[in-house]
């Protein structure tokens, strides 16, 4: 069996929980590990410290840049539901990467339901004070509900997959936030199959709507 080998210069420190310790000098190969407060991973950028966030800077900003190149090539005398069907498709994915393992206390969720929201008004040039009934007629989901249904069923893959490591990694403490998240759609047991999760999650949203 091979040995596994770790690249000094390609390795950084974070602290999370707190500052970064002081006079604390970790070597790897003799050479010294560079202690960090930002650091990317699965094309994102973790912010550690005393409260853990996950920064969407870049995530926000290519999501931006497609959602700008869509608009300028479809103009304003194409199908709204085409440009909606290419901002899910192109769009959406530079922003969500990742998101089925964000910790939600490390995400401002309100900021990227309002960056979708504004997606909607802009392509349909209307909804400027509500925009749930229009996403409702578009079957579409606010992004915060995605999030949660996108978390609870790769957690359920995780807890019915036949490899050890995986199950083992759907225990605690991951199993509380998802238990926590699952209630708010009568799921309290992390039951549902995956059709009926994405009903309640629907009919949860829809229950919220203001018409």
């Amino acid at each position: 069996m091979r040995h596994l080998c770790f690249n000094p210069m390609k390795s950084q420190l974070m602290a999370f929980g707190g500052t970064i310790p002081d006079n604390m000098t970790i070597y790897l190969d003799k050479k010294i590990v560079q202690w960090c407060t930002e650091v990317k991973y699965l094309g994102l950028y973790l912010i550690g410290g005393a409260n853990f966030k996950i920064h969407l800077t870049v995530a926000k900003r290519k999501y931006y840049g497609s959602f700008n190149n869509i608009r300028s090539v479809a103009g304003h005398q194409v199908n709204e539901i085409m440009v909606l069907h290419f901002l899910k498709s192109y769009c959406l994915p530079q922003l969500m990467y990742g998101c089925e393992i964000w910790p939600l206390d490390a995400v401002n969720v309100r900021e990227i339901d309002v960056l979708w929201n504004n997606g909607f008004r802009h392509v349909f040039n209307c909804c400027w004070h509500a925009v749930k009934p229009l996403q409702f007629y578009c079957h579409t989901l606010p992004l915060s509900y995605q999030l949660h249904e996108r978390q609870l069923l790769f957690y359920r893959r995780l807890l019915l997959s036949d490899n050890i490591v995986l199950r083992t990694l759907a225990g605690l403490p991951v199993r509380f936030e998802m238990l926590d998240i699952a209630v708010k759609y009568d799921d309290n047991d992390l039951h549902y199959s995956t059709e009926t999760l994405k009903n309640a999650v629907w009919l949860s949203f829809v229950d919220n709507i203001r018409f």
